[in-house]
C-alpha cells in the first residue's frame, strides 16, 4: 500500500511516496521545491499560490510513476494560516511568522488577559510568532481583511481544503496558535473574548489519524490521482517526527533536531505549573492522544546560516570537510546561547558569533572548524541546562535520547549531546516527519492494526545506533561553568 506524505518546511517541501510491504517502509522523494517567503512592500508572506502548484506536480508526478497511491496526507510547521471568505476563496497569501507584525504584542497583550493565564489555560510557550499574535495584529490596526473573513486554516487545514474543499482544523497544528484549551483541546472563549477576537472564524477540530475526504474533481483530473482519501495526520511536523519513534514507556526523551531543535517528552496530560512557564516549556498535542511538553529552542539555525555564507564567499562548506576541521579545532573555546536575539537575523552569523564571544569574554572563533565546534558545543550544553529543567518540571529522569530530523545524521553533534547531557543517544530516522505521516495514514485507513505494528514495521525498516557518554565530568563542568550564558 502507498501513501503520498507532503511534508513542507519553513524553505522547502517534499513530496515523498511511503510503500508499506511485508512490515517494512520503502520511502521514495518523488518532489522536491522550495518554499521561501516572500517580501511585498513591507509585508513577508509566503507565496500559497506557488506551493500549492508544487504540490499539486508532487501528487502528479507519484501517479506518474505508477504509484496507486491510497491515501495522501499534509504535514507543515506551526502557527501561520491562511483567511478564507465566505464564498471560500483566499483572500490574501498567508503572512510568515518572521513577519515584524506582532513584534512587542506579547507583552502588550498581557493589559487583556495576564502571561499566567493565558499558560494556565494553553500551556502555549510565549511568543510573539504565535497566531494569537498574528490574528491580535490584524484586530489592532484594523486590518479590513478580518471583517470579511469567514474561517481561518492553518496552512496544512489551508492545503486540504484545496485538495477536498473540506474545512477543518486538525488538533495537533491547532494547538500551536495559543488559542485552544490544553485540557479540553476545543477553542477558548477567554481569549477570544478577551482580546475581542472573531471564534466564529475558527473550525471544527479533527483529531489526527481522521479520514478528510476525497480529492476534489479538479484535482483529479489535474494529477491523475483517482479514488485517493485524504486524511488528517499529526499535521504539525514535530507531531508527527514523535510519532515515528518507536519507543513506550517513560525513561526516554526525544530531541528534533533541525533549524529549531525541540527537546521534551510525551505526556498524558499537560503541564500547566508556574515553574513549566517560568522555564519557557510548552505543552504541543501529539498523535494517539499525547501532548509534547517540550522546550523550542534555536537549532541548527546559525550552522545553517555559517554555510550560507561560506557559500557566498565560494569557501568549502560541504558537510564532511567542515565537521572535519570542527573535529580538529580545540574544545570549549567559546560558548554562545544561541536563543540570544543576536541570531535571531543578523547580517553576518560568523561577526554575530564573534561579537557575542567578545562582549562575555571568550576567546573569538575565527576558522570555519572553530565556528562549527562553537555551534554544536554550545547547542549540546544548552540542552544540558533543558534537560534539568525538564527534569524537573516532569519529575522523571532519562535513560535514552531520541533524536530524530536532519541534524540526527551529524555524528559530532551526537556525541558532543551524548557527553553533555550523560545518556545514551539513539538515532536512525532521519526522516521521521514523513514516517510518522506516512504509518499515520496507514493506521487510519487499517493497511495495519495500530500502533504496535505501526512501531514493528518501523524498527524493521531502519537502523538504529547510539552513542555513549564520553569525559562526561568535564562536559559537565563546562556546562555549569557556562549557566550564566542560559539564564
Amino acid at each position: 500500500m502507498s501513501y503520498l506524505a507532503l511534508d513542507l518546511g519553513a524553505g522547502s517541501g517534499r513530496a515523498i511516496v511511503g510503500t508499506i510491504q511485508n512490515d517494512r517502509i520503502h520511502l521514495e522523494e518523488v518532489h522536491r521545491f522550495s518554499n521561501p517567503p516572500v517580501k511585498l512592500g513591507n509585508t513577508l508572506y509566503w507565496d500559497f499560490l506557488s506551493l500549492f502548484e508544487n504540490i499539486k506536480q508532487g501528487i502528479s508526478l507519484a501517479v506518474k510513476k505508477g504509484y496507486d497511491l491510497k491515501g495522501i496526507a499534509v504535514d507543515t510547521w506551526g502557527v501561520d494560516f491562511g483567511l478564507i471568505d465566505a464564498n471560500g476563496n483566499l483572500l490574501s497569501n498567508p503572512v510568515c511568522y518572521r513577519d515584524c507584525r506582532t513584534e512587542g504584542l506579547s507583552i502588550s497583550s498581557s493589559e487583556h488577559i495576564s502571561k499566567e493565564e493565558l499558560y494556565t489555560i494553553t500551556g502555549i510557550q510565549q511568543m510573539d510568532i504565535n497566531t494569537i499574535f498574528q490574528l491580535w495584529s490584524l484586530k489592532k490596526n484594523n486590518n479590513p481583511i478580518l471583517p470579511v473573513t469567514d474561517k481561518l486554516l492553518f496552512t496544512p487545514d489551508l492545503i486540504n481544503y484545496f485538495l477536498t474543499g473540506v474545512i477543518a482544523n486538525e488538533y495537533t497544528i491547532a494547538s500551536t496558535s495559543q488559542l485552544l484549551n490544553a485540557q479540553t483541546k476545543k477553542w477558548s472563549d477567554r481569549i477570544f473574548d478577551g482580546l475581542q477576537l472573531p471564534v466564529g472564524i475558527m473550525s471544527e477540530i479533527k483529531a489526527p489519524c481522521t479520514l478528510l475526504g476525497k480529492l476534489d474533481s479538479q484535482i483529479i483530473e489535474e494529477t491523475g490521482a483517482k479514488n485517493v482519501n485524504v486524511f488528517t495526520v499529526g499535521s504539525h511536523d514535530t507531531a508527527s517526527a514523535i510519532a515515528a519513534i518507536p519507543e513506550t514507556g517513560n525513561d526516554w526523551a526525544f530531541l528534533s533536531s533541525g533549524t529549531w531543535s525541540l527537546l521534551g517528552i510525551l505526556n498524558d496530560k499537560p503541564v500547566l505549573s508556574q515553574e513549566a512557564m517560568l522555564n519557557d516549556f510548552t505543552n504541543e498535542g501529539g498523535v494517539n492522544d499525547k501532548i509534547l511538553f517540550m522546550r523550542n529552542i534555536t537549532g541548527l539555525w546559525l550552522l545553517q546560516r555559517l554555510i550560507a555564507e561560506w557559500e557566498k564567499e565560494k569557501l568549502n562548506s560541504s558537510y564532511k570537510y567542515i565537521l572535519a576541521q570542527a573535529e580538529k579545532a580545540d574544545p570549549f573555546q567559546s560558548i554562545v546561547n544561541s536563543d540570544d536575539p543576536a541570531f535571531t537575523h543578523p547580517v553576518s552569523m560568523t561577526k554575530a558569533i564573534q561579537n557575542y564571544c567578545s562582549k562575555t569574554g571568550q576567546s573569538m572563533p575565527n576558522t570555519q572548524g572553530e565556528l562549527v565546534r562553537c555551534v554544536l558545543e554550545s547547542l549540546a550544553i544548552k540542552y544540558y541546562h533543558v534537560m534539568e529543567k525538564l527534569k524537573g518540571c516532569s519529575g522523571r529522569n532519562f535513560s535514552k535520547l531520541y533524536i530524530v530530523g536532519g541534524g540526527s545524521q551529524n555524528t559530532l553533534f551526537n556525541q558532543f549531546i551524548a557527553n553533555s547531557l550523560n545518556i545514551e543517544v539513539v538515532t536512525g530516522i532521519s526522516e521521521a516527519t514523513v514516517v510518522g505521516n506516512v504509518i499515520q495514514q496507514a493506521i487510519t485507513d487499517k493497511t495495519i492494526s495500530g500502533w504496535e505494528q505501526a512501531h514493528t514495521i518501523i524498527r524493521n525498516s531502519f537502523s538504529f545506533k547510539s552513542c555513549y557518554p564520553k569525559n562526561i565530568h568535564k562536559w559537565k563542568e563546562i556546562a555549569l561553568s557556562a549557566t550564566h550564558l542560559f539564564n
